[in-house]
């Protein structure tokens, strides 16, 4: 949730998520400075002066009925996601290193000049919108619905037909997650299969240790339509007993043979 009000020509923003509340300000502009379009899809508008952001300085502005997150490096304005995609940490508050932001909760790092996440945890991928320098003024331009979810999908491919590459996974958690999902990214267009020993697809189980009442289904990762959309067919509720790495064949519990060109095992002790 955001709020803001204004005070000596500064506007303060708190950012209010999961019980924790970080504060930010940007400098009210003058009505005369403020040029704001929209259509269905898209906002643009002025958010600052290019003297308010300062190189290699993290800060957040208004837009629309969002925030953009400004980073301004190497002399270059780059505007951004507001917020980690992993648990929602106010990226201002982060680390800023060479064409990198750093989440200042749990590590997760995104490139500024396309928003992909780099190093995880977390999957998804920062929004990147569009900035225009015009005269002093910083226009930024961005879609509503990435202003709303504050995150994106890396592009990905699916299964082609012209390979028999099959890729078995062993396990549900987020190691097997992100197998799956790096595969695709990389354009692989083999078979995946994931193995989950649990009758769910992979979920956030650090949300456990918060909730203990939590519904399963508002900690998964991706939805089911997400696994039949990238063609990643997710075996649930059984296990793998047996791995035959000279025929490569993993055998199930239900007796079930699945061959494999190459095999993702979770290192676990």
């Amino acid at each position: 949730m955001i709020k803001t009000f204004s005070l000596n020509s500064l506007i303060y923003i708190f950012s209010i998520n999961k019980g924790l509340v970080s504060i930010t300000t940007s400098r009210l502009l003058n009505a005369s400075q403020i040029k704001m379009s929209t259509s269905a899809e898209f906002v643009e508008g002025v958010v600052c002066k290019v003297s308010d952001i300062q190189e290699n300085e993290l800060k957040t502005f208004l837009l629309g009925n969002g925030e953009v997150l400004l980073v301004k490096q190497n002399n270059v304005i780059s505007a951004l996601g507001s917020k980690c995609t992993h648990y929602g940490a106010p990226l201002a508050k982060g680390a800023l290193g060479n064409g990198r932001i750093r989440c200042p909760w749990h590590g997760a790092c995104f490139k500024i000049s396309t928003g992909d996440i780099e190093e995880f945890p977390g999957l998804d991928s920062l929004p990147c919108y569009q900035v225009t320098i015009e005269g002093k003024n910083v226009k930024v331009r961005a879609k509503k619905s990435d202003l709303i979810s504050n995150k994106r999908i890396k592009p990905m491919g699916g299964k082609l037909g012209t390979t028999e590459d099959s890729i078995v996974i062993i396990g549900g958690g987020p190691a097997a997650e992100t197998c799956a999902e790096t595969l695709r990214q990389e354009k692989f267009g083999g078979s995946i299969i994931m193995i989950c020993k649990e009758n769910f697809v992979p979920y956030d189980r650090v949300r456990l240790s918060k909730d203990m009442a939590l519904d399963i289904k508002t900690a998964v990762f991706r939805n089911e339509d997400f696994y039949q959309t990238y063609n990643i067919n997710v075996l649930k509720g059984i296990d793998a007993t047996k791995v035959d790495t000279e025929k490569k064949i993993v055998s199930l519990r239900n007796n079930t043979k699945v061959p494999y060109t190459k095999l993702f095992i979770r290192n676990w002790k």
